[in-house]
């Protein structure tokens, strides 16, 4: 029985209170997803009613104009309203898109089939409103409007000539019309009425209408897309005549990456050594990549290194070609590199291996029987012939430059750089290297072979031909009296 305080009242004891907070605390939490869901509702809402009150505005400024001035700055149609503006309110960035597009009506046939000689029949008008979120920052469109403006009256024909431009998807595995792709930014950046800018509508399409004659270099931009033009095709120039509507197509896709790991054939381990790359897309576009490589990357050959890569594969013909050369390995081609070229879809990031054997192999038999030599000692020196007086003179390294023991097959492998070549009319002065080879082993002979071998672009030749390996015969010691 709880027993009365000093005034006759009856208290709590500490483990009821806590109780009872701990009662409460589990309420409070179960109410708060519930008070945030609110607080996120509300501060959505009057998000959203900001934004379609900067798009009305829009909309009513471009009501007011006369249908001749209905344009965006730099655009086709030309007129005074921005592109894109920045607004601030409630606390909050607010980013307002306009574009306006001509619209070329099929009702009365089209530019692209050569039917319809007026393709820019009205103006189609989309104001888009974007704000980055309270909680979570990322920017999202919170209000868009659609709008048409046309000419009261039959359509009126002006001088000059049209540039059709057209965005559509490269990849395709299905037979089929090609996919449009809307916001791939166009431009004309050199011509008589350059600059112009437009962004692809929802059919891929951008109409520069009512253009002066003359040539006009047309460039894309699909980042703003998330994809890649073809990049042959990113810069092209069109000629533009009086009457007439010229299409210019321009494939895009989602980038393909690349990420290639070089390592020791013989240790498994990362190339620590210095080299460069060559990435040749032969088809469709004959792009080069060449890339250099240093020790500190431990053969590592990220994607930034070779950017972003047009996806070719079964969506699209043709096939990359990878050429690898490090110093003291062989150089690596197709197919050794152990990749077809290939990717298996737009977007993809290719993880490849290349193993990279040493430049240089040393073997050693037995003169007699022709067997391979296991644990031979093997040397190598670098000699320097140096032209003096008429003639060349040796000079031989006093340390090796490296050594080995020969394996179970009787060879060993050396990552030796590639020597200087003799000069094809020599001067005074001028030099020239070669590898010299020593070998050693218990019961046998020693033998040194001046100017064994060169290694010339990671590969090793003898005499000017290029061998697999360089091979030398010891002779058995005879047996004593």
């Amino acid at each position: 029985m709880r027993k009365p305080n000093r005034i006759g009242q009856e208290g709590f004891t500490l483990v009821e209170i806590l109780v009872a907070l701990a009662v409460l605390l589990v309420t409070a939490l179960a109410f708060t997803p519930l008070f945030v869901y609110i607080s996120e509702a509300s501060q959505a809402n009057r998000t959203r009613f900001i934004a379609a009150e900067l798009a009305a505005g829009v909309l009513e400024q471009i009501r007011g104009l006369p249908y001749g001035r209905i344009g965006v700055q730099g655009g086709n149609p030309g007129g005074p309203i921005p592109h894109e503006q920045v607004i601030s309110r409630d606390g909050r960035t607010f980013t307002v898109r306009t574009d306006i597009w001509w619209v070329d009506d099929p009702s009365d046939g089209t530019a692209e089939e050569g039917t319809d000689p007026i393709p820019y029949d009205y103006k189609q008008v989309r104001v888009s409103v974007s704000a980055p979120g309270l909680f979570t920052g990322q920017v999202v469109r919170t209000a868009e409007f659609r709008s048409l403006a046309s000419l009261e009256g039959e359509e009126e024909a002006f001088p000059g000539g049209n540039i059709l431009a057209k965005a559509q998807r490269g990849w395709q595995t299905t037979p089929g019309e090609p996919v449009p792709v809307a916001d791939v930014k166009v431009e004309l950046t050199a011509g008589p009425d350059a600059p112009q800018t437009l962004w692809t509508d929802e059919r891929g399409k951008a109409l520069f209408a009512i253009l002066d004659a003359g040539t006009y270099t047309v460039e894309a931009d699909a980042r703003g897309a998330g994809m890649m033009v073809r990049p042959d095709q990113v810069r092209q120039s069109v000629g533009v005549a009086e009457g007439i509507t010229v299409p210019v197509v321009f494939e895009v896709e989602k980038p393909c990456h690349l990420n290639v790991r070089l390592i020791d054939a013989l240790t498994g381990a990362p190339i620590t050594a210095g080299g460069d790359a060559t990435l040749t897309q032969e088809i469709p576009y004959g792009d080069v990549v060449r890339v250099s490589f240093t020790p500190e990357m431990n053969g590592f050959l990220g994607a930034d290194l070779w950017g972003d890569l047009w996806p070719v594969g079964e969506g699209y013909p043709g096939a990359y070609r990878l050429e690898v050369r490090a110093e003291g390995y062989r150089p690596v081609e197709p197919p050794e590199v152990g990749w077809d070229g290939t990717f298996d879809a737009p977007g993809e990031t290719k993880e490849i291996t290349v193993r990279l054997w040493p430049s240089s192999r040393v073997e050693v038999r037995d003169a007699a029987t022709g067997e391979p030599l296991i644990g031979a000692r093997v040397e190598i020196f670098l000699h320097t012939w140096t032209y003096s007086q008429g003639g060349w003179s040796e000079a031989c390294s006093g340390e090796p430059v490296d050594s080995g023991v020969t394996g179970g097959d009787g060879r060993v492998h050396f990552r030796l750089k590639d020597n200087v070549p003799p000069p094809p009319e020599p001067e005074e002065g001028d030099t020239y290297t070669l590898y010299c080879v020593r070998v050693a082993a218990a019961g046998y002979e020693s033998r040194f072979d001046h100017g064994a071998f060169r290694v010339e672009g990671g590969l090793q030749k003898s005499g000017g031909t290029e061998i697999d390996v360089y091979t030398v015969s010891l002779e058995p010691v005879p047996p004593g009296p």
